[in-house]
């Protein structure tokens, strides 16, 4: 008797994204790979989001619920909690996936018992859909990610129910960072591994909180740091990069609090980076402080 292939569930939280979920549920509902479990988690929606999901309801294995939340990582892990796949994703309301996703990762998963987490390319998408650039993944590098040096497209992460019972579910306390630091985690505990194939395609439009808010990932990225090197169970491999991973954050940081400005807390941090890597990333946001400020000068002169 033939095998079932595994269910793969899928979890997208949502709140007022009418005017793209339907091309979420569409990207999932028509996917190549016959085992899906679709769960719909709304924050509850005041736009024309419930109506569009109701339009599909009972087309495919769906499943949805719209109650108040406390934000996208909430939503996640309530939707993973109701999930009975044996792989697990998320999907935000306004991104996609090829048609193609699912099968890719469930094949490479499948015929890989010794990897947990895969990943892919990903399309950067504007508002209407247009393809306007590419996320392309690099392999998997624990070191680099530490240091914010490779890149991962968690819109296209794919990974098995046991990552969940080992490393727990999303930290609550990240709005940003949420999905870069679950799957750091992941990484220290499991083997990762990047997919050759275009997975995914991620919305950048001003209004998201990626492109509003990114400002909010700095410190966030120091509470993650602080986790992860807190651990005594540290490879030491990882522990290298401690200064390096610190001294970015500080000079991000320095580099935000130059353009607020406040300048005492931007030489604090800038003086902190240097101290930590002094012939690493500092000079590099040096040299977007000169730019950053050569063009708002040039700016103030022209207007």
């Amino acid at each position: 008797m033939k095998e079932e292939p595994p269910l793969v569930s899928i979890v997208t939280p949502s709140f007022n994204k009418g005017r793209f979920i339907e091309e979420t549920i569409l990207s999932i509902k028509n996917q190549t790979y016959p085992r899906i479990e679709h769960i719909i988690i709304d924050g509850g929606s005041t736009d024309n989001t419930i109506d569009i999901i109701k339009k599909y309801e009972g087309t495919y294995n769906m499943r949805w619920v719209s109650e108040p939340d406390k934000g996208q990582a909430d939503a996640i892990n309530k939707g993973w909690r109701m999930a009975k796949g044996e792989i697990l994703a998320y999907l935000n309301a306004d991104d996609t996936y090829t048609p193609w996703a699912v099968e890719t990762a469930v094949k490479y998963l499948t015929e890989h018992p010794d990897v947990y987490m895969v990943y892919g390319d990903c399309n950067i998408i504007n508002e209407r859909g247009e393809v306007i650039g590419r996320d392309e993944a690099e392999e998997f590098d624990l070191r680099k990610a530490i240091c914010l040096t490779c890149s991962v497209p968690s819109t296209t992460i794919f990974f098995r129910r046991r990552v969940l019972n080992k490393i727990g579910f999303i930290d609550t306390n990240l709005y940003i960072g949420m999905d870069y630091d679950f799957w750091l985690r992941v990484g220290l505990k499991f083997k990762v591994q990047r997919i050759p194939h275009l997975l995914a395609n991620f919305r950048s439009y001003p209004a998201t909180k990626c492109a509003s808010e990114f400002y909010r990932f700095w410190p966030e990225y120091l509470y993650i740091l602080n986790k992860t090197f807190s651990n005594p169970e540290l490879p030491p491999e990882i522990k290298s990069v401690k200064g390096r991973a610190y001294s970015y954050a500080y000079s991000h940081i320095s580099f935000h609090n130059f353009q607020m400005p406040y300048m005492k807390w931007t030489i604090h941090h800038l003086l902190k980076s240097l101290i930590l890597d002094p012939w690493g990333n500092p000079y590099k946001i040096i040299n977007r402080f000169s730019r950053w400020l050569f063009h708002r000068l040039l700016g103030r002169r022209l207007s």
